[in-house]
């Protein structure tokens, strides 16, 4: 995993963000595999920007929050295997969403040194007050 920092998140977030676009809270993601986010909740949607191994910004994937459904949040994995449970919900907090369409993503926020980014998902949460 690169160093992450929030002034690096900034960097890579700001550009992509609307005129008069405004970010709510944002952090750093994972999601199955090897794909990487910098994950951004502003006042008009749910941007993913994806990162390569080198922290580069690979593309970006938008979801209004008209589009969004549901959400949830889970210490740890919710699919881990059940020894594995403990272990990660010290390490990790998820975000579960579904949008209108039917598709679901899992994005694991890990927890790193000097961010809050555990927090992210509860944030993400609290502000979006979607069904689970």
């Amino acid at each position: 995993m690169p160093r992450i920092n929030e002034e690096d998140m900034r960097e890579k977030v700001t550009p992509l963000l609307e005129p008069g676009e405004q970010v709510v809270t944002m952090g750093w993601a994972s999601e199955k595999g090897f794909k990487y986010y910098y994950v951004a909740l502003t006042d008009r949607r749910l941007l993913l920007v994806r990162l390569s191994a080198m922290n580069k910004v690979k593309g970006e994937e938008s979801i209004p929050l008209t589009e969004l459904e549901a959400a949830s949040v889970h210490k740890g994995y919710k699919y881990a295997p059940l020894d594995m449970k403990l272990l990660s919900s010290l390490a990790e907090t998820s975000l579960y969403i579904r949008t209108r369409d039917g598709k679901k993503r899992a994005l694991r926020f890990p927890l790193i040194a000097g961010l809050k980014n555990k927090e992210v998902p509860v944030q993400i949460m609290e502000t979006l007050k979607l069904p689970g």
